[in-house]
């Protein structure tokens, strides 16, 4: 306290000392607290020189009474306020600048004690001015010495507890402290001794959960014992205990790396999630699936080389290991379909597995958040990044495996069967990973059309064995193609693609085949929906890696697919097989009139077979359908020129004209397109000619002919029925040329004219008829009133082919109308040729040709029950012209130039004898009728082929 208080004394007077400035010493200055009652005047005692300096400065101050404090304080110079300034030697030198001027040095003396006084009044003035403040500041002044002292006791009295604490503390004491410290030491060391026991026995326990496949749990307890063993590295037991851990966690990644390679081929979700948390564990999430993608990849490399191995030929030497697009092309072609099967079940797993990675991934998140870094973000991108990589690993092999393998030497069920699997693999790669397999279309596409060019010439060859085997008698109990095996698998879909076609109603003695409409195209969906990977029907939802769409039902429940379409069409549905009695109760009530069998022989029953498998390759191969409908076009086409090679020659009467522009067309085709590529045309078919097709007692073999036909007829009659579906099939820019070709619904019953007329123009004894009309006298002056003998003898024929008719029925149904239209035709055109060799007529001639004509036609009508308006026309229009005025006769002519309804032999004597008396119009008619269009004798330029009625040229002079 005492040096407190002296402090405060010497800081106090510092202060004052500040204050005083010692610049005078007889002033006094207030001491702290100043109050007015301390200000005085000063006081000093006086003394002369005392004296002299009052004087001076009263002096001085009546000189300054004019000057204001604040002028005075104004005039003191610059250099006084400098601290570096030396004002004593500075005023030295102003006064003593001149010399010594004790006047100069009195003034200077005077008027600095003036400025001193004035500064030292306003210093004073100031100080009394910041009075309170300096009060202020030595309370807080007092107010810390205060604490200071406070602080001073607290310390004081915390020593004195100190020294009694030291003086009391006793040995005891520091023993318990002693024995607790130790106490403490000795649990540490037991803790550490426990913590590296149960380090050590970590291996049992690890081996126990590798057991259970939990993995997740050996990784958490090896990253334990890990951390745990850190802490105690010191002891050299443990620094080897954890280099036994760290191997122990590598063979554990080791073991994790092989139950993730099982799951390429064999998936199990509960393995999968585990060996997930355990790699999420080891913080090696991201790295595992790219191993997983590294298995997968080798897996299918791996798969199809052993799959292979085990269908190639055990002979060859095992020490060399063939490359896989040998071992493809040493397969055998017996082998080449399983082991085709065989590795679309291998890819089937290793794509549903892969398929099974995704769902898991999309369902579950490893890491539970979606920032843009999450390794989860990173997992789905490499899955789907790893779709397209699978697919296209395996379409290569798939593709390498067609091209290697010898597709063309199959048989068609087999290669069928081989689009059929490659067809449900092409749907796979769409549902796991949306890729269309281009490379895989247009690989089946080439070895598609190699095939079915090999297999058409097949096809052909077939057809023609048949032929030259062929009987020409009905088939029994047919009556719809959905009863041919060939159309099993499109019956559904055919039920729904109905096409406007030709009822099913049996050839009759009074009605042909007729045409009916059938119901409206009814929509189908099919039934496998989408193409993406999550589709609602697909095969992955359908199958898993146990069982796959290659299982089963390969050649027959495939064929509801097609192979080189982009997309699934309406045809491609799925639909079961229903029992025999289910098929037999849905073609009744679907074709009730379905009873009445179809007039077929073996030969166009196996065209239709051939067009039931051309439609199933249709089907299958959209991209070549046009390529296969127009050969399934050319094999009706080959069996209509087969049959008129064989029954439509041999006429004794000219056929040209009974060749439409259509017949002609497609006779050509087949002559110029398919003979060619087939060697065993021609066929010998004289043993028929000279037997069946000679024989009058069987109308010249007119209920064979009758067959083929008919045939032909309930041949594209039932083709109709595939019009819309084929349609369905084809593309766009393709379906014209098969509506073109089903337009021509007389097809085969244009080709049908010229095969019956080659047995009615044997019936009647064309030769005696002739004869017969020539010997008539044709120029008599008046009208007779009973007809020729000729017509006579024509009505004889006429009722004779009648009753072979009604025997012939008794074989076969004959199709009446066709029949007697053939037998009206060649009598009419017997009979004009009969009237045009008339070198003489007069109008009783031209009445007795009308009188004979009508009674022939009235005979002709009432046996064959049927109206022949066109033939009854043909030969009244040639009658008439006789009656035709010169200009109404000439226009005749030209215009018979343009139509060529009537011979140019037949013409020329019809004006020769209507012109017989006028010279000039006979030779102008003439000169018309040798015109362009009546070339070659007036038989048409075009003929389908060369001497195509040997037969009948041979009488082309008497007719």
């Amino acid at each position: 306290m005492q040096n407190s208080k002296a402090k405060m004394d010497e800081f106090k007077s510092k202060v004052m000392d500040l204050l005083h400035k010692q610049t005078n010493r007889q002033m006094k200055i207030p001491a702290m607290g100043f109050s007015d009652y301390f200000i005085q005047t000063v006081t000093t005692d006086a003394s002369p020189n005392d004296e002299v300096d009052a004087t001076d400065e009263a002096s001085a101050g009546a000189s300054n009474a004019q000057r204001s404090d604040q002028e005075i304080l104004e005039s003191i110079e610059e250099c006084y306020y400098s601290p570096d300034s030396n004002p004593q030697l500075y005023e030295l030198k102003k006064v003593l600048s001149d010399g010594i001027d004790n006047e100069l040095i009195e003034v200077t003396i005077a008027q600095l004690r003036t400025q001193q006084k004035v500064l030292t009044k306003q210093v004073l003035q100031n100080i009394l001015e910041q009075r309170n403040a300096c009060s202020s500041e030595f309370s807080a002044i007092n107010d810390t010495q205060k604490k200071l002292e406070e602080s001073l006791w607290t310390c004081q009295k915390a020593r004195s507890y100190l020294n009694f604490a030291r003086t009391n503390l006793t040995t005891t004491s520091l023993e318990i402290l002693a024995s607790y410290r130790k106490r403490e030491v000795l649990k540490e060391v037991l803790d550490t001794l426990m913590a590296i026991k149960k380090l050590r026995t970590t291996d049992v326990e690890l081996q126990k959960l590798l057991a259970d496949h939990n993995y997740s749990a050996a990784i958490a307890l090896l990253l334990q014992c890990k951390s745990s063993a850190e802490a105690y590295m010191q002891y050299n037991c443990v620094q080897s205990l954890y280099k036994k851990l760290q191997e122990t966690m590598l063979l554990m990644e080791f073991q994790l790396d092989t139950v993730l390679n099982e799951m390429v081929l064999n998936f199990d979700t509960r393995k999968y999630a585990k060996l997930q948390e355990a790699y999420k564990l080891a913080n090696k999430s991201l790295m595992a699936m790219d191993q997983l993608h590294i298995n997968y990849i080798s897996a299918i490399h791996s798969s199809v080389n052993a799959v292979l191995r085990g269908y190639s030929d055990p002979s060859h030497d095992d020490q060399i290991k063939p490359l896989y697009e040998q071992l493809c092309e040493q397969l055998n072609s017996e082998k080449l379909i399983p082991c085709l099967i065989s590795l679309c079940k291998t890819f089937w797993t290793i794509l549903a597995s892969y398929y099974q990675v995704v769902m898991w991934h999309n369902n579950y998140k490893l890491y539970g958040h979606e920032e843009a870094d999450s390794p989860d973000i990173y997992i789905q991108q490499k899955l789907k990044k790893g779709q397209s990589r699978l697919w296209n690993d395996i379409l290569t092999k798939v593709c390498l495996f067609l091209q290697s393998a010898k597709l063309t030497a199959l048989k068609y069920d087999q290669f069928i069967q081989v689009m059929s699997i490659v067809q449900r693999l092409k749907k796979v790669g769409v549902e796991f990973c949306g890729e269309q397999s281009e490379k895989l279309i247009d690989i089946m596409q080439q070895q598609s059309e190699e095939f079915f060019r090999r297999y058409h010439i097949c096809c052909v060859e077939e057809i023609c064995l048949f032929l030259d085997n062929e009987s020409w008698t009905q088939v029994d109990s047919f009556s719809h193609i959905l009863q041919l095996p060939e159309f099993r698998s499109v019956r559904h879909t055919l039920r729904r693609h109905k096409s406007p076609t030709t009822a099913l109603v049996a050839s009759s003695n009074n009605s042909p085949i007729s045409n009916n409409n059938c119901d409206e195209l009814v929509s189908v969906h099919s039934q496998d929906g989408g193409s993406s990977i999550y589709g609602s029907y697909g095969y992955f939802l359908r199958f898993s890696e146990k069982s796959s769409p290659f299982d089963g039902g390969l050649d027959a429940a495939m064929l509801e697919e097609d192979i080189l379409s982009g997309i699934v069409d309406e045809a491609s549905c799925y639909f079961s097989e229903e029992s025999d009695d289910e098929q037999k109760s849905l073609q009744s009530k679907e074709f009730d009139d379905a009873s009445n069998q179809l007039l077929v022989n073996n030969t166009a029953l196996n065209v239709l077979r051939c067009l039931g498998r051309y439609l199933q390759m249709c089907k299958l191969l959209h991209c070549i359908s046009p390529k296969i409908v127009s050969c399934m076009l050319e094999l009706i086409d080959f069996y209509a020129f087969a049959v008129h090679e064989i029954f439509g020659k041999d006429a004794l009467v000219p056929t040209d004209n009974m060749y439409t522009p259509r017949l002609e067309r497609r006779l050509r085709s087949v002559e110029a397109n398919v003979l060619p590529q087939i060697k065993l045309w021609p066929l010998n078919f004289s043993s028929l000619a000279n037997n069946e097709l000679a024989n009058p007692d069987t109308l010249y073999g007119l209920p064979q002919r009758i067959v083929a036909v008919e045939s032909g007829r309930s041949m594209f009659q039932q083709f109709h029925i595939l019009q819309h579906y084929l349609n369905h099939l084809l593309p766009i820019a393709d379906r014209p040329l098969l509506v073109g070709y089903l337009e021509y619904s007389d097809y085969m019953l244009d080709l049908a004219k010229p095969v019956y007329t080659c047995v009615t123009s044997r019936v009647i004894d064309l030769s005696a008829i002739l004869a017969q009309m020539a010997k008539v006298k044709w120029d008599v002056n008046h009208v007779i009133h009973q007809h020729s003998s000729y017509s006579d003898v024509l009505n004889r024929n006429i009722q004779s082919f009648a009753m072979c008719l009604e025997e012939t029925a008794k074989e076969v149904a004959v199709p009446s109308k066709h029949v007697w239209n053939s037998m009206a035709h060649v009598a009419t055109h017997l009979l004009v040729e009969g009237f045009s060799n008339v070198k003489k007529c007069s109008a009783g001639g031209r009445a007795l040709m009308q009188l004979d004509f009508a009674n022939f036609m009235s005979f002709l009508e009432l046996i064959s029950n049927q109206k022949y308006p066109q033939h009854r026309s043909y030969v009244d229009v040639f009658i008439k012209t006789y009656y035709f005025s010169p200009e109404q006769f000439e226009l005749w002519i030209e215009q018979q130039r343009q139509e060529d309804d009537y011979s140019a032999k037949q013409l020329t004597n019809l004006i020769q004898c209507i012109c017989a008396s006028d010279k000039r119009t006979r030779q102008r008619l003439l000169q018309l009728l040798d015109g362009p269009a009546m070339a070659n004798g007036g038989t048409p330029t075009t003929t389908p082929q060369k001497n195509r009625s040997s037969s009948g040229s041979n009488l082309s002079s008497v007719i």
